[in-house]
């Protein structure tokens, strides 16, 4: 049996980044509703160094950090949500006075 077509295979070696990790953190948060406690402790902060040794305190997110990516990303979702709405409602509009 072949596995090639069930896994996608990585085009490069990912870099390490802040935001990456920052990312990642924060997805692993909120897809799993985790506790934002869990980036402030140790062992969970023990871990990301383990995956990166070189990585630096600074580069390890904190909780202010995930809720403050979690807030951006909220709003930057509910001004998508505006625009979208505030463009079918123009297009509906346009199209009902053109009956009219």
């Amino acid at each position: 049996m072949k596995i090639d077509g069930l896994f996608q295979k990585a085009k490069k070696k990912q870099e390490f980044s802040r935001d990456s990790v920052l990312h990642a953190v924060v997805e692993f948060i909120v897809c799993d509703d985790q506790s934002l406690v869990v980036a402030n402790k140790t062992t969970f902060q023990n871990c990301l160094v383990a995956m990166h040794p070189a990585s630096t305190t600074a580069e390890l997110p904190s909780t202010h950090d995930i809720t403050t990516y979690i807030h951006n990303a909220f709003i930057k979702l509910i001004e998508s949500v505006k625009a979208d709405i505030q463009v079918d409602f123009f297009i509906h509009v346009n199209a009902f006075s053109n009956v009219i």
